[in-house]
């Protein structure tokens, strides 16, 4: 009860604070990209057979995505315009590095490899088309991709589990993958959550996070050709060591919900423009739109959340995952998702059709300037 009335606080004090406009803005914000999951639908029928109850987590169904995935995608936010005739535009958070599970195997699990996305995505014939797909939608001005980090997954405690022969952790491994979701582990564990932990931890494991960070920029730009101007903490946790780093790296804009996790329950309340020590603003999602997660309709919700922003006069800053694009596994999946994102798209021109679509850096661009702020006036 306690937290649910902190979390109602902390929503109203991020809508009084912060940076406002009278125009109607929508940015969307997409986790995930270029990260490894299940790596196809042999291998879910695999663990299927295992036992594995894969239909009660939504994440068993995301997969590294295709270049069909991306096309299918592009269509619908291509079919969409705003008042100044720009597609619907989404900011996809990027992955850029996956564990390279041969050089691990040979380490006998003692020590850590990881290869470039790229690599990852071209050694399948359904993929190698999608490093161009991210340029070209950037250039269509449909897909602007940022910063995630540089993998998804707690990497050295992976390591600590193969070494101590957990069975699932072997049998995921087998399977090119780094365990399976938290809500079907039968050890009740996911390597895939924060990776950016206290300080406290990465010391124990002799974890270097100058690197984790700093290479997962590098990795952005080669793999790219810019640097990455946004980012988005995976689960929403980081240290003030890491956004450090991510300033001196370049970033700009840190995307995040209004709650920083700062690990062992700890948070801290931001809001929309907030300019932190290290010089970095805060782009704070106050919309949320997971189809895939919710098994039903949530274009109504995310409206009138969008509403709830416009009323306040900020931006619809709207958070979602590739899960709900992707039909490597289960192609239904993916018709759910766009279905219902076309839907949302849709209904937020009919509803709004002043409205502005842009991209992560866009909008971090815009507040840095001053353009449209307006602190003096009420909802």
């Amino acid at each position: 009860m306690l937290r649910k009335l902190k979390t109602a606080w902390g929503m109203a004090q991020s809508y009084l604070r912060g940076w406002r406009t009278r125009r109607r803005i929508v940015v969307i914000e997409s986790d995930d990209w270029g990260g490894i999951r299940t790596p196809s639908r042999e291998v879910y029928d695999r663990l299927s057979a295992e036992g594995y109850d894969l239909g009660r987590s939504h994440l068993s169904l995301d997969a590294l995505e295709t270049d069909e995935d991306l096309d299918r995608l592009f269509e619908v936010l291509d079919s969409v315009r705003d008042a100044c005739g720009r597609p619907a535009c989404m900011t996809p958070c990027l992955i850029l590095a996956n564990p390279d599970f041969a050089r691990i195997r040979e380490a006998e699990f003692r020590a850590y490899f990881y290869e470039p996305v790229r690599e990852t995505l071209w050694r399948d014939p359904l993929r190698r088309g999608v490093l161009r797909r991210w340029t070209e939608g950037r250039g269509r001005g449909l897909f602007v991709p940022q910063l995630h980090a540089r993998e998804h997954v707690a990497w050295w405690r992976w390591l600590e589990a193969l070494r101590e022969g957990s069975a699932e952790a072997h049998l995921a491994f087998e399977m090119g993958m780094c365990g399976v979701p938290w809500a079907v582990s039968r050890e009740g564990r996911s390597f895939y959550g924060p990776i950016y932990v206290a300080d406290e931890e990465f010391q124990r494991y002799g974890v270097d996070v100058e690197a984790l960070v700093r290479e997962g920029v590098d990795l952005f730009v080669a793999q790219l050709g810019y640097a990455p101007l946004s980012v988005t903490a995976p689960k929403y946790q980081w240290t003030d060591h890491v956004e450090r780093i991510w300033r001196t790296a370049g970033v700009r804009y840190v995307h995040g919900a209004m709650f920083q996790h700062l690990g062992g329950g700890q948070r801290r309340l931001h809001y929309l423009g907030q300019t932190s020590p290290t010089g970095c603003r805060y782009l704070i999602r106050n919309c949320f739109f997971e189809p895939a997660a919710a098994r039903g309709d949530v274009v109504e919700p995310c409206l009138r959340q969008v509403d709830r922003a416009f009323r306040w006069h900020k931006p619809a800053v709207i958070g979602t995952h590739r899960y709900n694009y992707i039909g490597a596994i289960d192609p239904a999946n993916r018709a759910g998702g766009l279905r219902q994102l076309s839907d949302l798209l849709k209904t937020i021109g009919r509803r709004w059709p002043d409205v502005c679509f842009l991209s992560s850096p866009d909008l971090g661009r815009m507040i840095e300037g001053g353009m449209e702020a307006d602190e003096g006036f009420g909802p």
